[in-house]
């Protein structure tokens, strides 16, 4: 852990607060600390959105993504931006920005390296999406946009080709959140990418609220139906969301992550809606028994419980959270909502089944006045309770008051939350139209740090400087026997004091895409007895309690022996 240092802190422009809208408890335990460094590493950029006064091009208004992305398999987490473009069609031949990469130079500072790696792509760009789709050891980058999506296969020397057109993903509709998984249990990486809606150059309009102009919500354009590509093998892909039973209807995407819910070692697809009810997608099939006459999976989120909220109402879900926040070995699901709104939190029962715990966990007291967008699970204090951060900023323009907004640290107590942003540091007392968020342990300290991308104020990279001296950690980069992420999997922890679980997921959070490392820690009181890998496959591989993996990070292949990363 680093000390707290005199590093630059940037606020956003300020604008005026509502009296109510700091919700921030009196803190006691271990305090939040963290400190903006992005300048003082080096990253300076701020997300081109191409706003015009007057206009309201709801595309302007939604931010860009941000990826953690071990780009030369070093060890050490590089970052991408992506970056927006000139709305009008007219600009088409402009010199236009490029989405931007920065290499990590050992956790001290980042070196741009955008021109040298080929990863300057111009285009609106929305989420990121990191795999390894060719199986060859190096991180594969997708890039949404407004627009055709770009997909970057990394050569494994330091640069990217883009192969969108010869693979087959350039997707021209409105994307947004996306992420790599196996679909379909044939051991290869399909793509599925959440697509918003149908808002053009040509139908874009104002909306009136109170009197004024605004960029108008959901209700008055129409969905676009999201994207299955599935992997041919041979390393292009074939839009296949039909043929899966991945078509629902009225989807309005935002966010979508990939996880194993039911506990059957199989991933699940949940994706989060803008005023339209969420979906989940379960896998009715066995793997690698797919067949032209039989879909793959099923939409089942109203029966499952976590569609619409509580009291049966579409929310405008924006953000989501994967964890294990109450510790009864399930993965719940958190998401922010819109302004006035609560957000939600789905307790995971068993079976499938979810409750709106929103109220009897406090999210919904900490929530009413913001309006979130991206969202992390993150044990801050390393007391073994994943706590949470959010982005908030509202969208329907700078006539409209609250515009900019405070983020939150909320600290999870066995499955109470309380604002403990106060305490957190310079950032959180600046106002600030937040947007996506990516966490990840970008300096290899054991903690948790964020990367956060706004509109109208530049990036900021928040490092983790919490006091949580003692506390041990271990981190796991895990590969199955083919060589990727096994998603669907989950690490369980045993302390003498209590069990922890840790999905395996990908997705999550607003466009970003995070450090796909888990993290695990736990009090100093607390002894570890055991870490069981739960593979797909169904293996169960036991690394024990060595005391001298505490503290490090270490790469785990199934069936294999630690090594130290």
């Amino acid at each position: 852990m680093r000390a707290p240092t005199s590093a630059s802190v940037r606020e956003a422009p300020r604008a005026v607060a509502r009296p109510e809208s700091r919700q921030s408890e009196p803190v006691s335990g271990i305090q939040p600390h963290f400190v903006d460094v992005a300048l003082e590493v080096g990253v300076e950029f701020t997300f081109h959105n191409d706003a015009i006064p007057g206009r309201y091009f709801l595309p302007e208004v939604m931010g860009g993504g941000v990826a953690w992305i071990d780009v030369d398999h070093d060890g050490w987490l590089d970052l991408f931006l992506a970056n927006g473009r000139s709305l009008d069609p007219a600009d088409a031949n402009v010199a236009q920005p490029t989405c931007r990469l920065f290499r990590n130079l050992q956790g001290e500072r980042f070196s741009e390296i955008t021109a040298a790696s080929g990863s300057g792509i111009t285009l609106f760009g929305q989420g990121c999406a990191v795999g390894d789709y060719d199986s060859d050891g190096f991180a594969d980058l997708f890039v949404s946009g407004y627009g055709p999506d770009v997909l970057l296969r990394n050569a494994g020397d330091g640069t990217f080709h883009d192969v969108t057109s010869a693979v087959g993903v350039g997707d021209p509709e409105w994307s947004s959140s996306a992420l790599w998984v196996d679909l379909d249990g044939d051991q290869n990486l399909d793509l599925y990418v959440t697509n918003y809606m149908n808002v053009t150059w040509e139908n874009h309009k104002a909306c009136e609220y109170g009197g004024r102009p605004g960029y108008c919500g959901p209700k008055s354009f129409a969905a676009v139906q999201d994207s299955a590509y599935l992997s041919r093998g041979d390393g292009t892909f074939q839009e296949s969301s039909e043929r899966l039973g991945l078509r629902a209807e009225n989807g309005k995407g935002l966010a979508v992550v990939a996880a194993d819910f039911d506990d059957d070692l199989i991933p699940e697809l949940y994706v989060a809606n803008d005023m339209t009810a969420n979906f989940l997608f379960m896998r009715r099939a066995e793997p690698g028994n797919l067949s032209a006459s039989a879909l793959l999976y099923r939409e089942v989120a109203t029966e499952a419980g976590c569609a619409v909220s509580g009291s049966g109402l579409n929310e405008a879900s924006m953000g989501i959270s994967l964890a294990d926040f109450d510790g009864d070995g399930r993965i719940d699901i958190y998401l922010t909502h819109y302004y006035h709104m609560k957000n939600t939190l789905y307790r995971n029962l068993g079976n499938l089944l979810f409750d709106d715990d929103s109220y009897r966990s406090r999210v919904a007291a900490t929530s009413r006045e913001s309006l979130g967008f991206g969202t992390a699970p993150f044990d801050y204090d390393r007391d073994g309770d994943f706590d949470l951060f959010i982005a908030n900023g509202h969208v329907l323009g700078p006539e409209q008051q609250p515009n900019a907004m405070r983020p939150q640290v909320l600290r999870n107590d066995e499955g109470i939350f309380t604002d403990v942003s106060s305490a957190a540091g310079p950032y959180f007392d600046g106002l600030w139209i937040g947007r996506s968020v990516a966490a990840g342990d970008f300096d290899n300290d054991g903690d948790i740090d964020l990367a956060i991308s706004h509109l109208n104020s530049p990036f900021v990279l928040l490092r983790n400087d919490t006091s949580t001296k003692g506390r041990p950690f271990v981190g796991l980069e895990l590969k199955t026997a083919d060589g990727q992420r096994p998603i669907g999997g989950r690490v369980v922890l045993q302390t003498n004091g209590r069990q922890l679980t840790f999905p395996v997921s990908t997705g999550g959070s607003y466009l970003a895409a995070a450090d796909d490392r888990l993290l695990m820690s736990w009090p100093e009181t607390e002894e570890l007895k055991d870490i069981d890998i739960h593979w797909p496959s169904g293996r169960v591989d036991r690394l024990g309690n060595d005391p001298v993996r505490l503290g490090q990070y270490w790469r785990v292949r199934e069936g294999g022996a630690p090594g130290r990363r």
